[in-house]
């Protein structure tokens, strides 16, 4: 393990141990400063996941799709986005650092903080797609968070999110739940690498959002 290995793995540690929303503002604060280099590694190309989640809506969607980041951090996701010519990208995160960093690659058209664990800002029905990629990790988001993912996506609409190993046997039960609700139907997931370097992996899951926001009902 390298040193840049080493100081990313004790960020992760204790990202992975936070137990609100005050303590995610703090550490993620004081990480932003080098998250981008410790996440993707002295070449640059550990952590493709921003990446391949990217390629996957531009799968799914056309570049004039409207498109919520949530979770944002720095930016990598709207920054690959916009490599696909994605031009209406919305950003939310807890951290006022991190989103300060993802408005300098001038991808997005809104950023703003926000605890995502709580009620989304914003109407229902808003977007097109919302990425979520490496939040769903212990001590991170509820899974909860899913169904307000799910209403400010329009009917037909997606949600593109990783899994971590940790916490995917409990999103996938949730999201067995939510398609007997009818809320979301899980169209594809396929296993990616977090970080090469590692072996680590992500489950990359697409969700189809299958009804209006006024008929999902509560969480």
């Amino acid at each position: 393990m390298t040193e840049q290995q080493g100081v990313a793995t004790t960020w992760t540690a204790r990202a992975r141990a936070l137990t609100c929303a005050a303590e995610a503002r703090a550490l993620y604060d004081a990480w932003a400063p080098t998250y981008d280099a410790d996440l993707t590694g002295p070449g640059g190309e550990d952590y493709p996941l921003p990446g391949i989640v990217a390629d996957v809506v531009a799968r799914l969607a056309d570049p004039t799709t409207d498109v919520l980041d949530a979770a944002c951090g720095t930016g990598l996701v709207g920054a690959a986005l916009a490599r696909h010519g994605f031009t209406s990208i919305d950003g939310l995160d807890v951290s006022p650092r991190m989103l300060t960093r993802a408005r300098a690659r001038g991808a997005y058209h809104d950023l703003g903080p926000a605890d995502l664990s709580q009620r989304l800002p914003g109407a229902g029905d808003k977007f097109g797609v919302v990425t979520c990629v490496n939040a769903f990790e212990p001590g991170h988001l509820p899974r909860s968070a899913l169904v307000e993912f799910a209403r400010v996506v329009h009917r037909g609409g997606h949600l593109v999110l990783t899994v971590g190993a940790q916490r995917r046997p409990e999103t996938e039960r949730h999201l067995e739940h939510l398609a007997r609700r009818e809320v979301v139907r899980v169209t594809e997931i396929s296993e990616e690498p977090l970080h090469p370097s590692t072996g680590e992996c992500h489950a990359v899951v697409v969700l189809e959002v299958v009804a209006s926001s006024q008929v999902r009902g509560p969480r």
